[in-house]
């Protein structure tokens, strides 16, 4: 049972404006990935420290959290460890930032 919701990256760059706020964006890639270029105001916590830092996502635990990463694939990573730790509120950028069309920061 998939414990996330997909949501198209595609489809989400076109609505950036009226959507962003509805996320905690959560980029889960490296570091050199994170600092080349993410999405505007994404809390950074690579894939593989997330189960030792999830508590920093604690404090919004009640909201809809969308992870990031290059594909798609370590964001469900993610997802899971998180669904393992008592969040219920995930979602997948499917197709990740290979298919994100939206603003970008450094």
């Amino acid at each position: 049972m998939k414990r996330y919701t997909d949501v198209e990256a595609v489809e989400l760059s076109r609505m950036y404006d009226e959507r962003h706020m509805d996320y905690v964006f959560v980029d889960v890639r490296t570091d050199e990935e994170y600092n080349a270029g993410h999405i505007p105001g994404a809390i950074h916590i690579p894939h593989d420290e997330m189960e030792e830092r999830a508590s920093e996502l604690e404090s919004r635990k009640g909201e809809d959290i969308l992870l990031i990463c290059r594909s798609g694939r370590r964001s469900v990573i993610a997802a899971n460890i998180l669904a393992d730790q008592g969040f219920s509120r995930l979602f997948n950028l499917k197709g990740g930032m290979l298919e994100w069309n939206g603003p970008v920061e450094k």
